[in-house]
């Protein structure tokens, strides 16, 4: 591979706030230089490969800590719905998505946010069934924990009107008792993993190829792929890997309930620069926005309602210590403020028991919390994981949590700045698909808190912007460090390895416009040395 070295007037390094106009030097798959032109020139000679990028902007590559790769990649191929804007149009998109297939097999589409629907309605199975007769057809919605689907698809799965909700989920009914086609939580995961169980490790890893090209065109170099719902996808990735065909690092998680000696043997086994182990991963409870999330107090729109751990706390925090004794990362999925208290009170049951350990457990997205919890993070040593672009992206004054929640707890729903403010370390990620796979609307969305629409005025708590720099750290030496992996990336400097991004502006003087941040391109990126992704 030959030498290259990369000049620009902008290269951020995730070190400092400060840019260095100068060269980038990468041999082989690490780098080898950064700093100024004049110390460069000891560097190049007449076999390094020289890339102008002298007015753009330079920085390592992302390092998205929160995606889930497989269900992301099967929205893309059958229908993503995100910004439909009614039932009727969603139902349509996935028509005109698959109306030409043959095959016979499940439409695994989504993404669809009924908030952005007249009046918030949740849809139906008759608008599906008036496309679809015979084919199956299941759509995540946004969040990933509710399913819209078809008669179809009950048919396939035996589910009729007699059948009994689970434990923390529940097939919806109308008014008659009849299934209305929504289902959600607990009664999503059986039906999702039967699903995926036919497909095959081929299959899989052919979707991974088509996450990983889409990945590479926004900057991203990196990724921590969660199981959903236990769903195994790590084999697939091995086939790539062992073909060469693996153009993003894939740091994954087992789910958290797997038995400890195949979590030995995968992370024994799975321990390459570009394919590890990282942990292990659970649910705690759900999302405020399905009335799900745990909560200390009640809902404000559902007097005397909190919802419920979806986990027994006992069970938890021995397994907890458990993991901890085996130096094994925990990730806890914990949107309301119980559930976030509850994880935090795992990891200190942990902590008592085996003492402080450099494992690096995270708690995931928290949506709401606690002021009380807010230190805890940085005296556990615990990870917030966290994905700016879930902060309200529309209607501001019509969000749900406005009378789901009450303002007094809104306050404290994504406190980037009061975590790091009190020594908790930041880790930033999409969450896709629950959003976009593009870290420049997280950036922007941590600098300003606007929705798209540039409201509300100053920001949404203002007073838990990050900077530019705190954002962008956060999305690369912030994610690499809760990975187990800031030795390796996560930085630009000499010695470690040459996963770099190159935009076309510079992101310090574009992060608070959000047309320039949403459109704005990427003009290469670097894996390992390696070139995976060109702008022609």
């Amino acid at each position: 591979m030959k030498k290259k070295a990369f000049r620009c007037r902008n290269i951020y390094t995730s070190l400092t706030p400060q840019l260095i106009d100068g060269y980038v030097i990468c041999d082989r798959e690490k780098i080898s230089f950064v700093g100024s032109c004049e110390d460069a020139e000891q560097y190049i000679d007449k076999n390094t490969e020289i890339l102008d990028f002298e007015n753009n902007f330079i920085m390592p590559g992302f390092n998205d800590f929160h995606v889930h790769l497989l269900s992301g990649a099967l929205m893309e191929r059958d229908g993503v719905l995100r910004y439909a804007s009614s039932e009727e149009e969603a139902a349509y998109i996935i028509w005109e998505k698959n109306k030409d297939r043959r095959d016979g097999g499940w439409i695994m589409g989504g993404a669809w946010d009924n908030f952005r629907w007249p009046k918030g309605k949740l849809p139906t199975k008759e608008s599906l069934d008036k496309y679809f007769k015979n084919t199956p057809v299941f759509l995540l919605n946004k969040e990933c924990h509710g399913a819209w689907v078809n008669s179809e698809a009950l048919r396939r799965f035996n589910i009729s009107r007699d059948i009994d909700d689970p434990d923390n989920g529940s097939f919806f009914r109308d008014d008659n008792g009849e299934l209305t086609g929504y289902i959600h939580e607990a009664a999503v995961i059986p039906m999702l993993k039967d699903i995926l169980s036919d497909m095959t490790a081929e299959e899989m890893a052919s979707y991974a190829v088509s996450f990983a090209e889409t990945a590479s065109q926004y900057g991203i170099t990196s990724v921590a792929d969660l199981p959903l719902y236990g769903i195994r996808t790590e084999h697939a990735y091995k086939i790539l890997e062992n073909s060469g065909k693996l153009n993003v690092r894939i740091h994954f998680a087992l789910a958290f309930s797997e038995a400890l000696d195949e979590i030995l043997k995968i992370r024994s086994n799975y321990n390459s620069d570009m394919l590890r182990f990282i942990g292990v991963k659970d649910f705690l409870d759900g999302t405020p926005m399905g009335h799900t999330g745990y909560m200390l107090k009640p809902y404000t729109d559902r007097p005397g309602f909190r919802s419920s751990s979806m986990i027994d706390p006992q069970y938890l925090k021995e397994r907890v210590a458990l993991m901890t004794k085996n130096n094994i990362k925990v990730r806890l999925h914990a949107c309301g403020d119980a559930a976030v208290r509850l994880g935090l009170d795992a990891f200190q049951y942990a902590e008592n028991i085996h003492g402080k350990r450099d494992i690096r457990h995270c708690i995931e997205h928290i949506e709401s919390i606690s002021p009380e919890d807010i230190g805890r993070f940085g005296q556990l040593d615990v990870i917030a994981s966290v994905q700016p672009d879930h902060l309200p992206k529309y209607n501001f004054s019509d969000h749900p949590f406005h009378t789901m929640v009450g303002e007094e707890r809104m306050k404290y729903s994504w406190p980037f700045r009061s975590i790091k403010n009190k020594g908790g370390r930041l880790a930033f990620g999409t969450d896709y698909p629950v959003t976009e796979l593009n870290p420049l609307r997280g950036i922007f969305r941590s600098v300003s808190r606007l929705t798209d629409d540039n409201e509300p005025e100053g920001g949404f708590s203002p007073e838990e912007k990050l900077s530019v720099h705190e954002s962008l750290r956060a999305y690369t030496y912030g994610s690499a460090y809760a990975a187990n992996f800031d030795k390796r990336i996560g930085s630009i400097e000499k010695g470690k390895r040459a996963d770099i991004a190159v935009f076309e502006n510079n992101i310090f003087q574009m992060a608070y416009d959000r047309e320039q941040m949403f459109n704005m391109k990427t003009l290469m990126t670097i894996l390992g040395g390696k070139i995976v992704y060109k702008k022609i």
